[in-house]
């Protein structure tokens, strides 16, 4: 009770009556209870401005007052007064007619005093209704907190409830991912086989042509060998958003600057030529400032800005702002492309990385912006998106300051062996075996071969090899445990593997033990016997 003994010597009194003397008394008995903050109003109607200016935590008010009664005064008030604020309302009135009790009821008085009347009947009805006015003060007040607690423990739990969509879109997006992955691990390793096979023959054909006389043969080799390179890499993008950043890879300082305009040069066709072809006009804003070297593929990163201008062209139907930008930021370097176009949902934001989600209808494979993103990601970076439908979108590339790469490369792709070498090959594909020993006897090495790793180390106990050159996959015994078993026959023998999965088989883009260089399928002439040479010497 201390809290309320407070709050009632601390209550304002807010006394309407228009008896000046009538107004002293009341006043005086209040002062006698240990009420000292006390307002009195003769005229009614100043009651309204009195009560907007006091605040009152009560009001004594009189019925009968000329001009304006008392019941017209409890009207206004009351108008004022919050539906959660109750305000007690103290009716003075010498009529003790029912219907002038009733009255004063509907109209919102709390109790009455009639005239005459004692101070200690006034202190006990004060009393009473302010107690009454202090535990609903309290109880709105603790409602109040309540209600805070509430709003912020629902805040948290919508957070945490968001935490985990995103979570749950998260692991769908890694099961699909790996689902892709697997599915085409095994159309890479395929078609790269078959690549490989007639870039082979392309190979030999173009070495065995007729001299210039018959110079259209070799042409039409020659324009053979650059389309089955065009399929490789067409090919090789169907991992480029889920391979890791391989430890072979050459990341070299590069000029961002340069390669951002180079790119922009690259899609001017798309945003240029065809857009306005198509009666679309693009308008081109750029903000290119320079920035450090940025050690990178630069190929894949030229492509992958490439790619999202030719994104944000078709984003824009109607023609629009085509914004391309590269600064320094606190973390690093950030690219941003952005359009003026249709935008997109939160939907399509979300899920827009997705392999093989598309809103172009049969135009688009889905497979870009995974692609794009994999890019990203083997740069040590990140992709952002900021879009709402009608508002255009921007694709932020956020790259570290700090991003090593591995500095590990092949020979020039004209090196030789400096001798011929006596070759172990292991390849369980018969038409792409013979291929390959016709290539490497080409190059003036001698070579047996094996249609699986088991066949292989037979030949390996009967006979010392300088080099064991393998397929990763093989039935019976694959080339990881090939190469491992070849170890224990010979420790020095050096090793090349060859997959039609590329870095994709293998755990975090990492070579098998005791595998000196890893090639994928295809592979030409050249570079086979450039990876030769460099084991060799």
């Amino acid at each position: 009770m201390y809290a309320f003994d407070n709050y009632l010597k601390s209550a304002r009194f807010l006394v309407i009556d228009d008896e000046p003397v009538s107004a002293s008394a009341v006043e005086i008995s209040l002062a006698a209870a240990g009420q000292d903050d006390v307002r009195i109003v003769n005229d009614p109607q100043e009651a309204l401005e009195a009560f907007r200016e006091y605040r009152p935590d009560i009001i004594l008010l009189d019925i009968s007052m000329p001009v304006m009664d008392g019941f017209e005064v409890l009207e206004q008030i009351r108008s004022l007064i919050p539906p959660d604020d109750r305000i007690p309302v103290i009716v003075i009135t010498a009529d003790p007619m029912e219907t002038t009790r009733r009255r004063a009821l509907e109209a919102g008085a709390s109790d009455f005093l009639t005239k005459p009347f004692g101070s200690t009947e006034l202190r006990l009805r004060v009393h009473n209704l302010l107690e009454t006015r202090f535990l609903h003060l309290g109880l709105r007040e603790q409602n109040k907190r309540l209600e805070e607690r509430v709003t912020a423990r629902t805040q948290e739990l919508e957070a945490a409830l968001n935490d985990l969509r995103q979570t749950q879109r998260q692991a769908v997006r890694e099961a699909r991912l790996h689902a892709f992955n697997e599915m085409a691990g095994g159309v890479v390793h395929d078609f790269n086989n078959v690549l490989m096979i007639l870039m082979s023959l392309a190979d030999l054909i173009a070495r065995e042509a007729p001299p210039a006389d018959q110079s259209d043969l070799r042409t039409y080799v020659a324009t053979m060998q650059t389309v089955l390179e065009d399929a490789a890499q067409t090919i090789s993008r169907l991992h480029y958003f889920c391979r890791p950043r391989h430890d072979d890879d050459l990341y070299m300082p590069a000029d961002l600057k340069r390669l951002v305009e180079d790119a922009i040069k690259l899609a001017r066709p798309k945003w240029h030529d065809a857009a306005q072809a198509e009666g679309r006009d693009i308008e081109l804003s750029l903000d290119i400032n320079r920035v450090d070297p940025f050690a990178c593929n630069a190929s894949e990163l030229r492509e992958a800005v490439f790619h999202l201008i030719v994104n944000a062209v078709d984003a824009m139907p109607q023609g629009g702002t085509l914004s391309v930008a590269l600064e320094s930021s606190p973390v690093g370097i950030e690219i941003r492309v952005g359009d003026t176009g249709v935008g997109m949902t939160e939907e399509v934001r979300t899920r827009c990385m997705d392999p093989f989600y598309s809103t172009k209808d049969q135009a688009g494979t889905g497979l870009g912006l995974p692609m794009v993103h994999g890019i990203i990601r083997r740069h040590a970076g990140a992709l952002q998106i900021t879009s709402a439908p009608g508002e255009g979108t921007t694709f932020h590339i956020l790259l570290p300051r700090e991003n090593s790469g591995a500095e590990a490369a092949l020979p020039a792709a004209d090196a030789i062996a400096s001798r011929p070498l006596h070759i172990l090959l292991a390849e369980d594909d018969d038409r792409l075996r013979q291929l390959i020993t016709l290539q490497m006897e080409s190059m003036g090495h001698t070579v047996e071969s094996a249609a699986d790793g088991t066949q292989a180390l037979d030949i390996l106990n009967k006979s010392s090899f300088d080099l064991i050159l393998t397929d990763l996959s093989m039935p019976r015994l694959n080339g990881i445990a090939l190469v491992e078993a070849a170890r224990q026959v010979t420790a020095e023998i050096p090793v090349i593997m060859l997959t039609g999965y590329g870095a994709m088989l293998l755990p975090d883009g990492e070579r098998p033990p005791g595998v000196d260089i890893l090639l994928a399928k295809p592979v030409t002439r050249d570079s086979l016997a450039a990876a030769i040479a460099s084991v060799a010497d």
